[in-house]
C-alpha cells in the first residue's frame, strides 16, 4: 500500500521540465474572469494539474466545472506544444452560456475532433452514461446506438465545482474510476471560527467523512501549495 501511495505522491509532484509561465490564452481568460467577477483555481493548482496531465498522457480526460476554460486553456496549450493529444477530452459545464465560450476555445486550438463540451449537471450526465452503457452492453462498436456521453474508460477526472457540489460530484465520479484512473480536485477551505454559513460548515464536515470513507478503498494524495491543496484520488490496485 505504501509503495502505491509513494507512486501517487510522485505523480502529484512538480514537473521541473514544464514551463512555469501561464500560457497566453489562459492569461487572457484570467483577465476575462476578473471582468466577469468569477473565480478560478489558483495558478499553482492549475500549473500542477497541467503537470500531472503531461505526465500521465491520458487517452480520456473529463473536466467537471470547466467554467470559461481557464484551466482548459492550460491543458490545450500543453497538448498543442507536445506530440500527445487525448482521444477524448470532455468539458462538463452546468452553465449553458459558458458552453459557447468553451466551444470557441476548442475551435481556437483546432481540437473539435477530440474535444467536446457537455452542458448539464454532472450527476445527470453520469445517469445518462449509465443508461448508454446499459443500452449498448451487448452491442458491437459498429452497431452502437450513439456515442457515449462520457468516455467508457476515464483516465483523469478533474473536479472544480465549488464547495456546494464538490462532495456529490466526487461521489458520482468514484464509480467511473478504473485501474490507474485518478480524480484531481482541490481541498475545500476550512471554515474558520467566525464562519456563519451553516451550509458551508456542514459541507466541510461531509467532506471529512467522505475522505475517511474513500481512504478505505482508494489512495489519496494531498499536496499543499501556495493558494490551495491539490488532492489526487486513485483506486487501490487489488
Amino acid at each position: 500500500m505504501s509503495s502505491h501511495r509513494d507512486d501517487l505522491s510522485k505523480l502529484l509532484d512538480r514537473n521541473t521540465d514544464s514551463s512555469r509561465d501561464e500560457p497566453e490564452v489562459a492569461a487572457n481568460i484570467g483577465e476575462q474572469l476578473k471582468h466577469m467577477e468569477l473565480k478560478s483555481l489558483p495558478i499553482s493548482l492549475r500549473r500542477r494539474i497541467r503537470d500531472v496531465v503531461a505526465q500521465i498522457k491520458p487517452q480520456n480526460i473529463v473536466e467537471v466545472g470547466a467554467g470559461i476554460g481557464h484551466l482548459s486553456a492550460w491543458l490545450f496549450d500543453e497538448w498543442d506544444t507536445t506530440e500527445h493529444t487525448p482521444s477524448r477530452y470532455i468539458m462538463v459545464e452546468a452553465g449553458g452560456k459558458f458552453g459557447v465560450i468553451l466551444t470557441r476555445l476548442i475551435e481556437r486550438y483546432n481540437a473539435s475532433k477530440w474535444a467536446q463540451v457537455v452542458v448539464g449537471e454532472w450527476n445527470e450526465i453520469i445517469a445518462e452514461q449509465r443508461s448508454w452503457v446499459a443500452a449498448n452492453t451487448s452491442s458491437s462498436e459498429n452497431s452502437m446506438i450513439s456515442k457515449s456521453p462520457l468516455p467508457t474508460n476515464i483516465d483523469i477526472c478533474i473536479i472544480d465545482v465549488g464547495w456546494e457540489n464538490q462532495n456529490a460530484c466526487i461521489m458520482g465520479a468514484v464509480p467511473l474510476l478504473g485501474e490507474n484512473s485518478i480524480i484531481l480536485t482541490s481541498e475545500p477551505d476550512v471554515p474558520d471560527e467566525n464562519e456563519t454559513d451553516e451550509n458551508k460548515i456542514a459541507a466541510f464536515n461531509e467532506w471529512i467523512v467522505l475522505v475517511k470513507m474513500l481512504n478505505e478503498t482508494h489512495e489519496i494524495g494531498f499536496v499543499p501549495m501556495f493558494g490551495g491543496t491539490l488532492i489526487g484520488i486513485r483506486k487501490v490496485k487489488r
